[in-house]
């Protein structure tokens, strides 16, 4: 009996060893496979849910405190990139769990986006942050601007392989933006509200009921995405004024990055960003950004009662023109050559009627952007449709 429990002992020991090893090669070659082979996107058959990322470059603790009064919030969760020194998150508030509803962009308007009991298609949540500290991952080189934004994005993608669902937007912000929103006031007096707003006021309502957090903004912020679904959303205060005063949002092409929202599904199409310029600009990544986003043409939009108010600014390389790029990038699909010239000067699109707006979807990219257009090698940068099947 002894020399049968001893190999049975021994059986037992090899099996745990070999499901180990199985176990651990998975998550190296899924990790692996993120950061080697661009990022691969959780499918689409996992639910995308009406919640959204935040993902903030950060210098130290008392820049990331700024938001310990926002996030993590009733409607998103939030990813910090400290660069300069460590920081934790004990400045920020827990909040309880509720369910969210799935979503999809073509979601009726009026459908709650969150509850806080069970029911079909809502999904249990548990707000949350995250911090990538940089001085932890022992890198042989320091990161750019472009380089931590993608390493806050490969993370992204680690986590909902994780949790079994999808953010609807990942929201990238430099970390020493301040953004005011005087429209909230006229929005929470339902009898003062009308024309486009809306379609997003319902739900700030329900989220400035049940938050507990003291920053409005960013809730609102939320509310416009999860309700209007465009491809790629910006915010006032940059360098694209409003067409005329009172306008609510306008198509927009040339945007800044101090702050933007990506559909979850507009973002193959413009991520991961192209570090291949950087010794020379760190601004050449956003230009490469916003040539790949040609193929989302009229869906980008400036929410312009939110706005910028102040950004602090720190040396880095700038040096020539950052839309001096090379042609064997593949970045503008060959039928909308002609607009990369326009794409170069700061001109306006037209003005944004909401009503009349029925959101971005993946349908609306043309085929030659879907099988085209989706895939950047991490390298070169060079755009193609290799990887067009993860969308599918």
């Amino acid at each position: 009996m002894l020399q049968l429990s001893e190999r049975t002992l021994v059986r037992f020991s090899v099996l745990l060893v070999v499901f180990l090893f199985i176990y651990f090669c998975f998550k190296y070659n899924l990790q692996r496979s993120i950061s080697k082979k661009n990022f691969i996107l959780v499918k689409s058959n996992v639910s995308t849910i009406a919640r959204v990322l935040y993902l903030f470059l950060c210098e130290n603790q008392i820049e990331m405190n700024a938001y310990s009064n926002a996030f993590p919030s009733i409607t998103a969760d939030v990813m910090f990139f400290c660069w300069k020194e460590n920081c934790f998150h004990k400045n920020f508030t827990k909040v309880n769990t509720f369910y969210v509803a799935q979503w999809s962009g073509s979601v009726s308007k009026h459908q709650p986006l969150i509850r806080f009991e069970p029911k079909d298609n809502y999904i249990k949540i548990q707000p949350r942050i995250f911090i990538i500290n940089e001085q932890q991952l022992n890198l042989t080189n320091k990161t750019t601007w472009t380089t931590a934004r993608n390493l806050l994005f490969q993370r992204a993608l680690i986590e909902e392989y994780r949790q079994g669902w999808r953010w609807a937007y990942f929201n990238f912000g430099d970390g020493d933006i301040q953004i005011d929103c005087p429209i909230t006031e006229k929005l929470l007096k339902t009898n003062k509200t009308s024309g486009d707003e809306i379609i997003f006021a319902e739900h700030f309502r329900m989220f400035i009921n049940n938050s507990i957090n003291n920053d409005q903004c960013f809730l609102l912020v939320d509310a416009f995405l999860l309700s209007v679904s465009p491809a790629i959303g910006v915010i006032g205060g940059m360098p694209i004024p409003s067409i005329y005063d009172g306008l609510l949002a306008q198509i927009v092409y040339h945007i800044d990055a101090m702050f933007n929202a990506f559909h979850r599904d507009a973002i193959p199409f413009v991520l991961p960003y192209c570090p291949r310029y950087d010794q020379r600009t760190w601004w050449t990544s956003q230009a490469i950004l916003i040539y790949r986003s040609l193929c989302l043409f009229g869906h980008v939009i400036q929410f312009n009662d939110v706005h910028v108010n102040r950004q602090k600014h720190r040396k880095y390389p700038r040096t020539g023109d950052p839309w001096a790029i090379d042609e064997d990038m593949n970045l503008v699909p060959s039928s909308l050559i002609p607009l990369q010239s326009y794409m170069k000067q700061s001109r306006l699109v037209g003005p944004l009627v909401l009503r009349h707006y029925g959101g971005w979807s993946l349908e609306m990219a043309s085929d030659e952007c879907r099988q085209g257009h989706t895939f950047v090698h991490p390298l070169t940068c060079k755009v193609s449709g290799q990887q067009n099947k993860t969308l599918s």
